[in-house]
């Protein structure tokens, strides 16, 4: 039986793929976070650390709101990647479309909240009228501007990863910056023309929300973009399954508001002063912009998760998952030493305040200092969800977003007072790895080692290794090798002569094409990166190459000509074909063949 190959230069194709992508994705976050950063520097600045710290204490309820917007777009994101993966296009587009329906029956159930209860919803930031007389009026002003832009908000979660998959990064990273800039000219106007107070910055933000999601829905003026709004194939079978892929992360949004207004709480019970508060505040501010790098890298690592895991890949999920891995550390690890050295001049920008300031920066220091840790737990927490394993996801968001925290706050609140609140979000994330990594140890029993340690795949996934054929092509001789190979491996595993000669001409006809006619993305030479793999009778063959957009199944029908000996590959192995699909994300191509 033909032995598995090492796949020569096999993770040249994931990081082109994962790295544009995973940058739009943080815009993706930054952008439902950013306007409240914005607004809370220049509050901070023109109308005083009360204006502040009423319009930050409203954390918890901007994270009710994050809280079902994640739900949906998460659920999408899952069932959609794995619907790509295989081809089913009409399936997607019916669960991108409801995801849109659902954030748009959410958004106005939100806003009826809001403008039927919001002493209710106050409430659950842990401020009261009697508590905080002179917050309180601060936070409903801006929560009355800012409301109205729920809707958009919502909805741009929803699309933008969409957007992203379907290679328009560069669009929404384009409209991060439009929404940033929208939204300090707002809030400016507000301050120095309209003196509008924090009703005017919370609503500078919504206008901001819908100028972001016109700009965003220019993409689907594109005739060929692949996703639009359809429910024509919606089956109810699929909300199940959209539920429940979205859960974790519904669990992780409830999880992290419900931490943030008992860490509120805490806070305000022992803080002595408003500085401690604003300081507190700030740091809050600061931790949730830069908690949107791993969560961008962790979104992107979703998608491509749900697409290797989909083809049950077991070589090329790992390949991703040590690339991502990497990547979390090596930019998490030089933010972090960016912030820490940073902390004076990133506090002066909020405030002048020698009190304020100088807890911010001892704030903003231990913040630092926890980043990579909750980098790298939010980024496999992501990847948990891309493979499905929803239980253990679920347990860790507890921990890691609610127990751990608030527990940890609680009793250095006591024994340090809002200083120790401030540290333990870096001693909380320490602790998190620590119980992780000695989960990890018991389950291996040994000191985890490689990769697939870590990433507690299904027993018998992708396969055994005699079942998979791996390899990448670059060269003539690469294809004509590696045609060989295929036919080779079809004959080992009792295809019969017929059909494994047509798939090693599939695979050089093919392969070929791609090499003579593919057009690199930012790169000298083009690589087909290709796996055979043999699942009972079946045989699957994916190419994937990271050119501009093509589609072979089209090409396919364009040689169907009268010539009996052109692209002879391409025909037999299209008509004996079980499955024939194309799909383009991430700005590759992809082909999935299967022979029964």
């Amino acid at each position: 039986m033909l032995a598995v190959r090492s796949r020569k230069d096999a993770g040249d194709i994931i990081p082109a793929m994962f790295f544009g992508a995973a940058v739009a994705m943080i815009f993706t976050q930054i952008a439902g976070y950013a306007a409240t950063m914005i607004d809370g520097i220049i509050t901070i600045r023109t109308l005083g650390a009360d204006a502040y710290s009423g319009v930050s204490l409203l954390g918890p309820f901007t994270g009710l709101v994050l809280l079902f917007g994640g739900f949906i777009s998460t659920g999408e994101q899952v069932v959609c990647s794995s619907l790509v993966g295989g081809g089913r296009k009409d399936e997607a587009n019916a669960v991108f479309s409801l995801s849109v329906l659902f954030a748009l029956i959410v958004s106005g159930l939100l806003l009826f909240a809001c403008t039927t209860f919001p002493r209710e919803l106050l409430l659950i930031c842990g401020v009261s009228v009697g508590k905080q007389p002179d917050l309180y009026p601060h936070m409903t002003s801006y929560l009355r501007g800012y409301m109205t832009g729920i809707p958009a908000m919502l909805v741009i979660l929803v699309i933008g990863p969409m957007i992203v998959m379907d290679n328009g990064k560069r669009l929404f990273t384009l409209s991060a910056f439009l929404l940033c800039a929208v939204d300090v000219a707002g809030d400016l106007l507000n301050v120095f023309v309209f003196h509008g107070g924090t009703f005017g910055m919370g609503t500078a933000s919504a206008a901001a929300f819908y100028l972001q999601l016109l700009f965003l829905l220019t993409h689907f003026l594109n005739k060929n973009c692949y996703f639009h709004l359809s429910l024509r194939t919606f089956s109810p079978k699929i909300l199940p399954e959209l539920f429940k892929a979205g859960s974790p992360t519904f669990v992780l949004k409830a999880a992290t508001t419900l931490r943030d207004l008992l860490v509120n709480r805490i806070n305000l019970a022992v803080a002595l002063t408003t500085a401690a508060v604003a300081a507190r505040g700030i740091q809050n501010d600061l931790n949730t912009m830069l908690f949107c790098i791993g969560l961008g890298i962790g979104k992107t690592m979703i998608t491509m998760t749900g697409v290797y895991y989909g083809a049950d890949d077991r070589s090329g999920l790992t390949k991703l998952f040590a690339y991502c891995m990497r990547l979390s550390v090596i930019i998490s690890g030089g933010v972090s030493l960016v912030a820490f050295a940073a902390a004076p001049a990133l506090a002066r920008l909020y405030t002048g305040d020698p009190a304020v300031l100088s807890l911010s920066v001892f704030s903003i220091r231990c913040m630092a200092l926890g980043f990579v840790l909750d980098t790298v737990s939010v980024v496999f927490q992501n990847y948990l969800q891309g493979i499905k394993n929803q239980r253990l996801v679920n347990v860790m968001n507890f921990g890691d977003r609610l127990f751990i925290p608030v527990g940890t706050a609680f009793v250095m609140g006591l024994l340090w007072g809002s200083k120790g609140i401030m540290a333990s979000i870096a001693v909380g994330k320490l602790i998190l790895v620590l119980l992780l990594f000695g989960a990890l140890c018991f389950r291996c029993r040994r000191i985890p080692r490689k990769w697939d340690d870590y990433m507690l795949l299904p027993e018998g996934f992708g396969g055994a290794p005699s079942d998979n054929l791996y390899a990448s092509i670059s060269t003539a001789e690469d294809v004509v090798r590696e045609s060989r190979h295929a036919e080779e491996f079809c004959m080992a595993h009792g295809s019969g002569e017929k059909k494994a000669k047509y798939m090693g001409l599939f695979v050089e006809e093919l392969a070929g094409n791609i090499l003579s006619h593919g057009k690199p993305q930012g790169r000298r030479h083009v690589n087909v990166d290709y796996r055979l793999f043999v699942s009972g009778n079946r045989i699957c063959l994916s190419l994937r190459d990271f050119c501009e957009k093509f589609d072979p199944t089209a090409c396919y029908a364009a040689h169907s000509g009268d010539n009996p000996e052109e692209n002879i590959g391409i025909r037999m192995v299209g008509k004996m074909a079980k499955e024939f699909r194309y799909f383009n994300a991430f700005n590759s191509n992809n082909i999935l063949v299967y022979l029964d």
